[in-house]
């Protein structure tokens, strides 16, 4: 049985006509008709009289309105209680990000709104980046901070979703080192008959693309990359790489650490870097007030910064 079917019998118990039912139940009166005979078949009883005019209960029908209200009721009841415990219990913002941003930017850069905001509570954490687009849309989550690039769509549609520039970070080709701090492997010096051992960004994720953009554009270069590994988190292929003794392209907060110790270091030049976004979404049409909140104060910021520099359009 399902719970429609419950309400549909209510309805019509009321209004005593079909057509009028099926109207307030927003189905066609044909489909509305089979879902109370698929209700008396579950039941094993009539339980209109479909032989007056209007339609009447049959004893058995009265007696399963009493039912039928109570569940309902109940059912409506719990759902309010189950909703209003979620709401008391719902962080300020739920913010979705790459695992590299979560670690290295989320949590100076909401410290840093907080003279403007107040603290936000927050549940902060990664997903696919496919899931992150589908669950800000459908309002299941309130922000999503990804890295972009302007010849690396996005799967953002501009008519649904706010969107500002937070910062900027490169993105690296980073080589492992030897005992003297210089590079194991150098796109300048390239091994053409073994290749350079690799790990890389796979499907999945956004910086499949944005690796696919750098080999494109070295793509004259007789370097060649032997690809051991794959995973779509920077975090996962910096930890490969120096297990492996790689070569990986990284953010330059993920790689920070490792290069601050001389365990890798960056190669390539220009020609193998990158300048990324780091991008911030949002539901155009959200009525969560702390997400106004924080946009206004990533305005104000801007303002701020504007009348002391003098400068238009700062990127925060």
């Amino acid at each position: 049985m399902e719970t429609k079917w419950l309400e549909d019998f209510l309805t019509l118990a009321q209004t005593r006509n079909f057509s009028r039912a099926s109207e307030e139940r927003n189905v066609t009166q044909p489909a509305f008709s089979r879902r109370i005979r698929a209700l008396e078949s579950w039941l094993g009883v009539a339980l209109f009289d479909r032989r007056t005019y209007p339609v009447t209960l049959t004893d058995e029908g009265r007696a399963f309105r009493e039912t039928a209200e109570s569940i309902v009721s109940s059912l409506y009841a719990d759902r309010a209680q189950f909703q209003q415990s979620v709401h008391v219990n719902r962080p300020d913002l739920r913010i979705a990000a790459a695992t590299t941003l979560n670690l290295n930017f989320i949590p100076d850069w909401l410290h840093g709104l907080e003279p403007l905001t107040g603290h936000f509570t927050t549940h902060i954490f990664t997903q696919n980046f496919h899931d992150m687009v589908h669950h800000l849309a459908e309002g299941e989550i309130d922000l999503v901070l990804q890295y972009a690039h302007s010849d690396v769509p996005l799967l953002f549609e501009a008519s649904r979703f706010d969107s500002r520039v937070l910062t900027f970070e490169p993105m690296l080709l980073v080589s492992p080192t030897m005992e003297d701090g210089t590079a194991l492997y150098d796109p300048a010096s390239p091994d053409e008959a073994q290749g350079f051992p690799f790990m890389g960004y796979s499907p999945d994720g956004y910086f499949a693309g944005v690796e696919q953009l750098l080999l494109r554009r070295n793509r004259a270069t007789p370097v060649v990359f032997r690809r051991l590994g794959e995973s779509p988190t920077s975090e996962v292929l910096k930890r490969m790489a120096l297990r492996y003794r790689a070569m990986t392209l990284l953010p330059e907060s993920c790689a920070r650490d490792a290069l601050d110790r001389g365990e890798l270091i960056g190669v390539g030049g220009p020609e193998w870097q990158v300048s990324l976004e780091v991008r911030l979404f949002s539901l155009r049409e959200t009525r969560r007030s702390s997400v106004r909140k924080l946009w206004a104060a990533l305005d104000q910021q801007a303002r701020i910064f504007a009348e002391e520099s003098g400068v238009a359009g700062r990127r925060i």
